[in-house]
């Protein structure tokens, strides 16, 4: 069994698709079909059942899993600290940012950085989802993370700002006699129906019905502008749209908190370094945006 074995292994585990795994290591299912086939004829044992659902653990793959996730750690780690020690400006850096509108307000300036270093490779992934830095699937991450939380011991950064959020609504919707009386409208949630909507208790509008149920805060804004009711969202989120407007008097709350981070063992790349350093210059500029109070 070699180190291609391994990643297919775990990609299954993961991604619980021969589709998944393949996205996730940038080969063809056809490539994930072949390497599984072979390692199972290899062990002479099953390691997974193909079901309508997608790939299910064998009782085989899952005493494999702790060896396999042991001997991913340590090549991992081998490789962080190789490349945490590289002082040259060149390589591919993967940054991965939350999949919110306003992100791209880094891009001038990282496009400089892109001129200004011919040998450096950047690749933007916008996403939710917490890639896992200790697995090499980002080099750096802006993360959004609870107020008050901080980062896991395995990673250093810096602290960026905090992150305010309040109950927003188009302008339209507004009693004209009255403005800060919301109670004619209804909120947009973020979870299915039926389910707790924990955000409320910061609100001064707990009461009010929760009609329908938006979690991307993209979509949401553009619910906002479609007049489809109330949002309790990150202020930052309607910075650049005039026509949402917070309700008045609604309270400000500081919600969550902006990092810039990256794993320990790469806290020496010169590329990294750099790259962390112009982040947080850009999101001084706009700390006004993210924490509004």
């Amino acid at each position: 069994m070699d180190w291609d074995d391994i990643k297919v292994l775990l990609a299954l585990i993961r991604r619980g698709s021969a589709r998944g795994a393949a996205q996730e290591l940038g080969v063809s299912n056809s490539t994930v079909t072949r390497r599984l086939d072979e390692l199972e004829h290899q062990l002479q044992t099953r390691l997974f059942d193909r079901t309508p659902d997608g790939y299910r653990m064998t009782a085989a793959a899952e005493r494999l899993l702790p060896t396999a996730e042991h001997v991913e750690e340590l090549l991992l780690a081998a490789e962080r600290q190789i490349t945490g020690g590289n002082q040259h400006l060149e390589g591919v850096i993967r940054l991965t940012t939350p999949d919110v509108s306003g992100m791209g307000f880094m891009m001038k300036r990282l496009a400089r950085f892109a001129e200004e270093y011919p040998a450096i490779e950047l690749q933007l992934m916008p996403s939710y989802d917490a890639l896992d830095l200790s697995r090499s699937e980002a080099d750096i991450a802006i993360r959004v993370m609870p107020a008050g939380v901080k980062p896991p011991d395995y990673l250093i950064g810096r602290y960026l700002s905090p992150v305010t959020a309040s109950t927003y609504v188009h302008r339209d919707l507004l009693r004209q006699d009255d403005p800060a009386d919301v109670s004619h409208l209804s909120w947009i949630g973020k979870n299915p129906a039926g389910q707790k909507e924990q955000w409320l208790a910061d609100t001064d509008f707990p009461d009010l019905r929760v009609r329908h149920s938006i979690a991307n805060i993209n979509l949401l804004v553009e619910a906002l502008r479609a007049r489809m009711g109330l949002g309790f969202m990150p202020c930052f989120a309607a910075y650049h749209h005039p026509d949402i407007v917070r309700v008045p008097g609604a309270a400000i709350v500081h919600h969550s908190d902006m990092w810039v981070l990256t794993h320990k063992d790469l806290r020496m790349s010169a590329r990294l370094r750099v790259v962390r350093e112009i982040i947080a210059q850009e999101f001084e500029r706009i700390r006004h945006q993210l924490d509004t109070r």
